[in-house]
């Protein structure tokens, strides 16, 4: 019998719970696996035997008697256990299942199912290789018309590491921290199936436009006189330039909605809308035949619809205050 307390290779304790003690081991299973390490002797014992300490210590009946007769008697459940060269094996006493059914299921994505060291399932069979991530930046032009993008990156490819690289299609209308799978091209360890790198998109800061869900959003300067008279101005789009007509009377803050300016709906049908959202632009000096034509312009003012406004609930404040 194994002469190393099986509490202390796991890092636990005799009062830890079996979730505690399944998540330790799963921990340490991630470190020490031989496909993890191919080659490498010490972290192949080191799997077995915290293997073992787990395969003992998930199990009522074997923890109860491990605990009884310690680890200076013989191993009273050594015949029926025991492990082979990859890990260990269930022998269905105890809880009657087997306790690495879910580590591992968890551990290499349910390929094969189980544990991969027993029942008649080779270790071929239920390992993979790891799955990689890549973070590839784009900007909204791209989101707004899909792109073709090269990926590079490092993978396993056997006992070695290669440089490789990918095209990626990005679609149309991708969203922030979106996952796009490629199936086989992570870690591809020998003898085994390859792994999948997942794309994630990271989407770039646009020096004008934001996004908003499907909606493209633009805060547009128009000058003052534009405001009040009216004006055709040009805007830019993430297709392109068009021009639209500023009414007059508009006032800061006002939107406008372009239809079908917006980013391509994934799954759906049509585009969301460019939402422009209209400042007036004051100009901090003026010439003096401009502020000559301003204080003629002055002895005409009539009550702006938002002065009036503000002139009624400011009335309506101070008679509450009597």
């Amino acid at each position: 019998m194994s002469k190393k307390d099986f509490y202390q290779l796991l890092g636990v304790s005799k009062s830890s719970s079996p979730d505690e003690i399944k998540k330790a081991y799963r921990k340490l299973a991630m470190q020490y696996h031989p496909d993890k390490n191919p080659g490498n002797k010490k972290a192949e014992e080191k799997f077995k035997e915290i293997s073992e300490a787990y395969e003992v210590l998930s199990d009522t009946e074997k923890k109860k008697n491990y605990e009884q007769f310690g680890h200076a008697d013989g191993n009273p459940f050594s015949g029926a256990g025991g492990f082979n060269r990859g890990g260990p094996r269930s022998n269905g006493g105890g809880m009657g299942g087997d306790p690495f059914a879910d580590i591992f299921g968890d551990l290499f994505g349910g390929a094969g199912g189980g544990n991969p060291f027993g029942s008649g399932r080779s270790r071929q069979q239920a390992a993979r290789g790891s799955d990689l991530r890549y973070t590839l930046s784009v900007t909204l032009e791209e989101v707004y018309s899909g792109a073709e993008k090269v990926v590079s990156f490092m993978r396993q490819n056997g006992s070695k590491e290669e440089a490789a690289k990918l095209s990626v299609s990005v679609p149309p209308g991708v969203k922030e921290g979106q996952r796009l799978k490629l199936s086989n091209e992570g870690d591809k360890p020998s003898g085994v199936p390859a792994g999948d790198l997942y794309v994630i998109i990271n989407i770039q800061e646009h020096l004008l436009f934001k996004r908003e869900e499907h909606d493209v959003m633009l805060d547009m300067p128009v000058t003052y006189t534009d405001a009040i008279l009216g004006a055709e101005i040009e805007v830019p789009t993430l297709a392109g330039k068009v021009q639209i007509k500023i009414p007059s009377g508009t006032h800061s803050g006002q939107t406008l909605r372009l239809k079908g300016k917006g980013f391509p709906k994934l799954g759906g049908i049509g585009n969301g809308d460019m939402l422009l959202r209209l400042i007036v632009d004051t100009p901090a000096k003026i010439n003096s035949r401009q502020k000559e034509i301003l204080e003629e312009l002055q002895k005409y003012n009539e009550e702006t619809p938002l002065i009036k406004n503000y002139k009624e609930k400011l009335e309506t404040v101070l008679k509450s205050r009597k």
